[in-house]
């Protein structure tokens, strides 16, 4: 079965309209949209996917001793299966907190609506705001704002730490009562993994802004360039996956896909990829893509990027490890 949102779409479209809208009450922009999708994709399911859900929920639900939710861990397990270790510890940190809720509107605003609402606050205040977004979320704001301007937030994102008490709340609030002109606690400061998070928002933009921006950050600061660097993730690290992963990762994507993205590609990745399918595959792959004409290359790291993007939700369900070399020469998993 290919993941986790598809079990979940087979699951809510089984036990009825005002059980599945409760359940989907509870989730948060992104993953509405990746459920929404996949709902939206069901037609006829198969028996065996059906009774293997259900297999899987009636299983929990016989373990010895009924069902052992265990507070705060059982939550931080579900969240981290669900949104990735990173975004779920943000979230845990978020759970009940009075200051972030002025945020949250902002999840739910199209990239340039985003855009619009901050770039005329001071560069401290947007790095702040656009801290607390999905990863993904900010990659696609950043394009909106003006060169020098994401430039300087994306250097404050890396160099932040801390976040002062009180702020998100002061800030919260003046973005709500910007929207409501129709414009587009606990007081203790919010840890910031910034140079992480500049590098997982750096991933998911086209090469282009990535390389503006680093030559920026490297310009400001060497060294903190490098610490992003070795952080990132590009499509050539997939040379590290095992077998295993690269199995499951070629499940997930078309051999279309894969053509396209190896025209920007070291042999050693498309080998690994290449020794990974039937002799027959490989060959079909390989023919494919000599008898394709020149493409261009934002084509061509657009689906690299598209490639990337289900490697790490392969990774964050479990399916796979992701593996890169660090920058102290040894290998970490991200």
């Amino acid at each position: 079965m290919a993941n986790g949102y598809y079990k979940a779409a087979i699951f809510l479209a089984t036990i009825g309209e005002d059980r599945a809208s409760d359940i989907m009450k509870t989730l948060g922009p992104k993953q509405l949209q990746r459920l929404g999708a996949e709902i939206n994709q069901l037609s006829d399911i198969p028996q065996e996917d059906l009774n293997q859900v259900f297999e899987e929920v009636i299983q929990g639900a016989k373990e010895p001793g009924g069902i052992n939710v265990e507070g705060t861990e059982y939550v931080l397990k579900v969240l981290t299966k669900a949104l990735g270790e990173d975004q779920a510890n943000r979230v845990m940190e978020n759970m009940g907190n009075p200051e972030s809720g002025g945020m949250e509107a902002l999840k739910w605003l199209e990239p340039k609506g985003v855009a619009t609402l901050v770039k005329g606050e001071h560069p401290q205040t947007v790095a702040i705001i656009l801290s607390t977004l999905e990863t993904e979320q900010t990659s696609e704001v950043l394009p909106h704002l003006p060169e020098e301007l994401r430039n300087d937030v994306m250097i404050r994102i890396a160099t932040m730490e801390d976040i002062p008490p009180g702020v998100i709340q002061e800030i919260g609030e003046t973005i709500q009562n910007e929207l409501l002109k129709g414009e587009t606690s606990s007081l203790t400061s919010s840890k910031i993994n910034g140079v992480k998070m500049v590098a997982d928002i750096l991933n998911q933009m086209d090469q282009s802004s990535e390389q503006a921006i680093m030559s920026a950050i490297t310009e400001h600061q060497e060294d903190l360039s490098e610490d992003i660097r070795s952080l990132m993730f590009v499509f050539d690290d997939l040379v590290g996956l095992d077998d295993r992963s690269i199995q499951a990762l070629i499940k997930e994507i078309s051999n279309d896909e894969l053509g396209v993205a190896f025209r920007a590609a070291k042999e050693e990745v498309k080998e690994r990829f290449f020794s990974n399918m039937s002799e027959r595959a490989a060959l079909l792959l390989k023919e494919d893509m000599e008898a394709k004409g020149p493409l261009k290359l934002s084509e061509v790291e657009k689906t690299q990027q598209t490639i990337l993007k289900t490697a790490k939700r392969l990774a964050d369900e479990g399916t796979i490890n992701i593996a890169k070399k660090g920058s102290g020469g040894g290998e970490v998993l991200i």
